[in-house]
């Protein structure tokens, strides 16, 4: 089983909308689980959708029990820097950093960074990266926010998560693939194509 954590310490970035979009996304192909692990517990609120739509909701405690019985598990962690991130990194393979393309965003990773650069000294095999979610149309990447990404010197997907609607509705409707929005589905496609990638 392989385990991609969605991680970033700041609360409104979006990890939960991604987390159950590459659910959705790889359950097409493989028997997929979510773990919630944040208290305010939005995923394990919509368990019913998510197992009429093939994806099992299982425990944090359980990860080790179920491993043979899956083949991806989606975490999706809470929206502060807690103490338990650093255990999902060393059961994690991949950790998506998502965050929004403002300055004071892409400033507040650098603590979840820090933590990622410890478990990789550790597990040299665990993989990370950062996706730009949210982005607004018509908005450009301007140069202070590169430079601040520049200076992390950590991988950044070339996939662009937009701010859409039917992002926000996709939690309830299984998924941006089950909307008529193709730019959406291309975008989350794209992050999944890079994310076995890197898995591989």
């Amino acid at each position: 089983m392989k385990i991609i954590t969605v991680a970033h310490q700041k609360g409104g970035v979006g990890k939960t909308t991604l987390a159950l979009n590459l659910a959705y996304c790889f359950k097409e192909g493989a028997r997929v689980a979510i773990i919630d692990t944040d208290p305010q517990g939005s995923v394990s609120n919509i368990k019913p959708i998510l197992e009429q739509h093939g994806i099992a909701l299982i425990a944090p405690q359980d990860i080790d029990k179920v491993r043979n019985q899956y083949d991806i598990a989606v975490i999706d962690t809470p929206p502060y820097l807690s103490t338990t991130l650093p255990e999902f990194f060393k059961y994690s393979d991949f950790v998506l950093v998502p965050t929004k393309a403002s300055v004071l965003d892409i400033m507040a990773i650098r603590a979840t960074i820090k933590l990622l650069r410890e478990a990789m000294k550790e597990r040299p095999q665990l993989k990370a990266s950062i996706v730009l979610n949210m982005v607004k149309s018509r908005s450009a990447i301007t140069a202070e926010i590169k430079e601040i990404l520049d200076e992390y010197k950590f991988p950044i997907l070339n996939t662009m998560v937009s701010d859409r609607v039917s992002y926000t509705r996709s939690p309830i409707s299984g998924g941006v693939f089950n909307t008529e929005d193709d730019k959406a589905k291309e975008e989350i496609l794209g992050l999944t194509r890079e994310i076995i990638t890197q898995l591989k």
